[in-house]
């Protein structure tokens, strides 16, 4: 959905669920084509055997209005206590993937989560930088991707005790 930029959109945030899962979808598949995030997470967990635990897990929305319109323009999840948060390109630089962090962080201490984490490319110094603000702070070495589009990428864990 389109929104018209020069008129004011509101955001609020919703926790995910069936009745939205066409437009969690096309998000998700909009996301993909903007960045290869997702990529690096289906490569990575190829690799690792997720634990199981008893922590429970959320997927909330970013849902942008206009009018009588609305779409979900972010989302952000924690499941096996890692944090996972994007927002379309168009929707970035206004706080609303601080404000995915907040609400995510505050669910995590709520639930008693001991602690979350994330894997950030080393390259994407505004992420790496928001989370270091939040005390995030790294944890192993560096991990090297090569890209199925050929692009090669440092990604860096980081955890944050709760």
């Amino acid at each position: 959905m389109m929104f018209d930029m020069n008129q004011p959109i509101t955001f609020s945030l919703e926790e995910a669920s069936l009745s939205k899962a066409v437009e969690w979808q096309q998000l998700i598949q909009q996301l993909m084509r903007e960045t290869d995030t997702f990529l690096i997470a289906s490569m990575r967990d190829e690799k690792v055997d997720v634990e199981s635990t008893d922590y429970p897990a959320i997927t909330l929305l970013l849902i942008a209005e206009q009018g009588g319109a609305s779409s979900p323009v972010g989302i952000g999840s924690i499941e096996h206590e890692e944090i996972g948060i994007a927002v379309l390109k168009q929707y970035q630089g206004a706080g609303l993937g601080q404000e995915l962090m907040n609400s995510l962080l505050e669910w995590a201490q709520i639930n008693n989560l001991p602690s979350v984490w994330l894997d950030v490319q080393t390259d994407n110094v505004p992420a790496v930088h928001i989370y270091q603000k939040y005390g995030f702070r790294n944890v192993g070495s560096q991990q090297r991707y090569i890209l199925p589009n050929g692009r090669v990428t440092q990604v860096q864990k980081m955890i944050l005790e709760l």
